[in-house]
């Protein structure tokens, strides 16, 4: 059981369960009977007291507390007064006597004794239900108006350890219940002031003066079901027995100096278990100083026998002597309100965990028992709170169902899931880490350690398959288990976004919500999810078929998307345009060229170009469908720039061909002139000598009536031009 600090409100958890022994007061009334004795005299008859005044008994009970002989010494001083007055009837007088009362005293009384002054009185004992019934007979007999003073006198040992008594008297602890007496009395308890003592049950004014501490009561009326608990500790008297283990754990056994066989046991359990309790949780020893184990006596656990308090570091364990109770309590250092909120939860882990402990270091096999869900007793683990005390048989069998099933469950999912996966779950849930994992390492969440996220580990890191059929059957009530039917359609379409991305890790921005249970917001963000798994994987088949690997930038905005796919949807798109721009660009450049298409690439290098579109794409960058549109685009358009190219050329050709005739032309045009004018000047006899112009030039001027006058003849050199006719 574990028990919070003081400042927290929140009801401790126990183990185990056991019913603290009511008070014997109701099964041992305390009787008062007057012994009716009848007289030899025939002149005075004897009869029994009829209903009305008869006995009465007052009583100054002292109940002294002697540690040291590990007893209690009751003092009772009875003032016994007959009150039945006397009767004549007839002549004839009827006196009531008493010769002796009857007291109900504890069952453990021993050395039991009457005395009248220094007279000692005869004494009887019988066992009762739950009381021993003391019989007091007087000196002489008691009649009407007549008192008598009468001190009873008997000790209350102290029961062994372990035993059925619920006294315990030590040199570190004491307890026991006083009882009142007769028909009214007064009540008074002393010990030692060196004692914290503390009472229960009825009212009692505490004092304490010089050694002594005291209760008292008086004036009680109500005898018969009146009782004083009294407790008292001595810390100072405990034994300390320090243990320091290889792990960093400090404990500190304070036993009753009495009790050397608790001691022992807590010691070499806590010695042997605990380095196994580590080991198998796989969490450090979460303890930073000593934790103190006090021995305490069972009924005061309040029905339990363990109880652990974290916020003090204290452990208290029944007398009883209970291994798993030992153990696990230990684990309650680490399985208390720090790791889960949930009651059962912790309960069950600490069973699961001290049960293993128990089993490795060759203590024994403990398991739950078998309990039946629908049972009268059984009550949803979701719905398990703490009592605050067992104090009646149906919360009794309530703690024992909820104490089995919490056992039962966590047990289940230990052995399905096995010790290294249930350590991940352990690190996970004190890490706050999520469960729904991503990449590595897993983020951090703010939401409470509860069933819900318990599930979610097990489930998630553990890969558990039957955790979901032992929260509807154990844990969750009707109302609150519809939420699993919701969570199971959500899991199962991030199970397919899970398929659907392959190494591709589901963003933080999907796998948030669902560890939140917001199932409806994970469920349309799976759905935008996988619109852009979709455009990823139109365009690894684009990307393939270039013989390309994709750029991580997709990828990577995928998966570390927190609060939107907005990114990633965009680069999908633009990445998939320039790869389908790449493929156009590529089939355009390997198509075969017409002659007109050739000659307008006259000049380009198109495969250069492609080249550098896909190194642009391969790298990210983001003109790479730029570069691929502009490569496609030089491929269209040359058809065009080659007619018009070729339409230049033509013209070109055709411009160089008439300038060539015309030049041609020219030239015989020259030569034939210059003929005609050498026949002009030729000698009679056939020489080519011919006289110049009169005025002295070497030319004579032709007239050409059209032309005008003809040029100065090309000059060739020393060639002679002659003409044959």
């Amino acid at each position: 059981m574990t028990v919070p600090p003081p400042a927290t409100s929140a009801a401790p958890l126990a183990r185990r369960r056991r019913v603290a022994p009511l008070p014997r007061i109701v099964a041992a009334l305390l009787v008062t009977f007057a012994a009716v004795l009848v007289p030899a005299r025939a002149s005075i008859a004897a009869a029994a007291a009829p209903a009305g005044p008869g006995l009465i008994l007052t009583s100054d009970a002292t109940y002294t507390v002697a540690p040291s002989a590990r007893v209690v010494h009751v003092a009772i001083d009875v003032t016994a007064r007959n009150t039945k007055p006397n009767r004549t009837s007839g002549g004839i007088l009827t006196r009531y006597f008493y010769d002796g009362m009857r007291l109900g005293i504890q069952t453990e009384a021993r050395d039991v004794a009457a005395h009248m002054g220094a007279t000692s009185l005869t004494t009887t004992v019988e066992p009762a239900d739950g009381y021993q019934a003391l019989d007091v007979r007087f000196h002489s007999s008691l009649f009407y108006n007549q008192t008598v003073k009468v001190r009873v006198t008997y000790d209350l040992p102290s029961g062994a350890p372990r035993s059925l008594s619920d006294i315990r008297v030590g040199t570190a602890f004491v307890t026991f219940t006083a009882w009142a007496f007769g028909d009214r009395g007064t009540v008074r308890v002393n010990l030692p002031s060196s004692f914290d003592a503390e009472s229960t049950g009825a009212d009692a004014t505490k004092t304490t003066s010089g050694a002594t501490t005291s209760f008292r009561a008086t004036n009680v009326e109500d005898v018969n079901t009146w009782y004083l608990t009294v407790t008292a500790d001595r810390k100072s008297a405990l034994t300390s027995e320090r243990i320091d283990l290889a792990g960093g754990e400090h404990l500190v056994i304070r036993a009753w100096p009495e009790d050397t066989d608790w001691s022992d046991r807590v010691r070499e359990l806590m010695t042997n278990g605990l380095p196994e309790l580590v080991a198998d949780t796989g969490l450090d020893w979460p303890v930073s100083g000593d934790i103190d184990v006090f021995e305490v006596h069972t009924p005061l656990l309040e029905g339990y026998s363990g109880q652990y308090y974290p916020g003090q570091d204290r452990i208290e364990v029944s007398e009883d002597l209970d291994d798993l109770t030992i153990l696990h309590e230990a684990s309650h250092a680490w399985f208390n309100n720090a790791l889960f909120l949930s009651r059962w939860i912790n309960e069950g882990f600490a069973d699961t965990y001290a049960a293993e402990a128990l089993r490795q270091t060759g203590q024994g096999e403990f398991h739950p028992d078998r309990i039946n869900p629908s049972g009268p007793d059984a009550v949803r683990l979701d719905a398990w709170v703490h009592p605050g005390r067992i104090d009646d048989p149906a919360t009794e069998r309530r703690e024992q169902y909820g104490y089995e099933a919490s056992w039962t469950v966590i047990r289940a999912l230990f052995t399905e899931i096995g010790t290294d996966r249930m350590r991940q779950v352990l690190d996970a849930a004190e890490h706050r880490q999520i469960a729904y994992v991503g990449g590595v390492p897993a983020e951090t969440i703010e939401s409470t350690n509860d069933w819900h996220r318990l599930l979610d580990l097990v489930e998630g890191i553990g890969g558990s398959t039957k955790a979901d059929q032992l929260f509807r059957q154990y844990v969750l009530s009707p109302e609150t288990v519809g939420s699993l039917d919701a969570r199971a359609a959500a899991r199962s379409a991030y199970a397919a976004l899970v398929t659907a991305g392959g190494d591709w890790l589901p963003p933080f921005y999907v796998r948030k919500p669902m560890s939140d249970w917001q199932f409806d917001v994970a469920t349309a963000r799976i759905a935008e999810a996988t619109a852009v798994l979709a455009k990823r994987d139109d365009l690894a088949k684009v990307v393939t078929a270039l013989g390309l690997t994709a750029p991580p930038a997709l990828r990577d905005a995928y998966q570390t998307a927190t609060d939107s796919l907005a990114a990633a949807d965009a680069i999908a798109s633009s990445e998939l345009a320039a790869a389908n721009a790449l493929t156009a660009a590529s089939t355009a450049v390997a198509a075969e060229r017409a002659p007109f298409v050739a000659l307008g690439l006259w000049g380009e290098q198109p495969e250069a170009s492609l080249a550098a579109a896909r190194d642009a794409f391969s790298r990210g960058a983001p003109d790479a469908e730029a570069k691929a549109v502009a490569v496609a685009a030089l491929i269209a358009g040359a058809l065009e720039v080659g007619r018009g190219r070729a339409l230049t050329i033509a013209l070109a050709i055709a411009s160089a061909t008439i300038l060539l005739i015309v030049v041609v032309l020219l030239v015989v045009r020259r030569r034939r002139r210059r003929g005609a004018r050498a026949l002009a000047f030729a000698p009679a006899d056939g020489s080519a000598q011919a006289d110049g112009p009169a005025d002295g030039s070497p030319y004579a001027t032709l007239a050409d009536p059209d032309t005008g006058p003809e040029p100065p003849p090309v000059e060739h050199g020393d060639d002679n031009v002659t003409e044959e006719r």
